[in-house]
């Protein structure tokens, strides 16, 4: 009976290129299922030709090959995906800076008035 894996590690906290084991700390997976997924050839890892017989992958594009966008197959797709990630995780950090300014505004009227 095989145990159960859990992620250990999010995409954020990864390192900008990934290698196998960081896949299956993130997917929760084992180590051989990574590795398999970094042997299919449509995989998008760094070429060996630049970095030696190493397997690393830039994280982002893994992320999106795991999403189902294959970069290889359909770079303008790809792009605009990586686009759109971007500009929400920007949106997103621009909302929570809202809030907060926000909430110390409410805060500071709430202390003049109890004043």
């Amino acid at each position: 009976m095989r145990g159960e894996c859990k992620p250990t590690m999010t995409w954020e906290e990864a390192p900008d290129t990934i290698s196998p084991k960081e896949l299956a700390r993130i997917l929760g997976i084992g180590i051989n299922n990574a590795r398999n997924i970094f042997d299919k050839p449509d995989f998008p890892k760094i070429s060996k030709a630049d970095i030696g017989n190493i397997g690393k992958a830039d994280k982002e594009v893994a992320r999106l090959y795991i999403q189902g966008i294959k970069i290889k197959n359909n770079s303008k797709e790809a792009l605009l995906s990586m686009i759109y990630f971007e500009l929400r995780k920007i949106t997103a950090n621009n909302e929570i800076d809202m809030l907060k300014s926000d909430f110390e505004k409410r805060k500071e009227s709430v202390e003049n008035e109890n004043s």
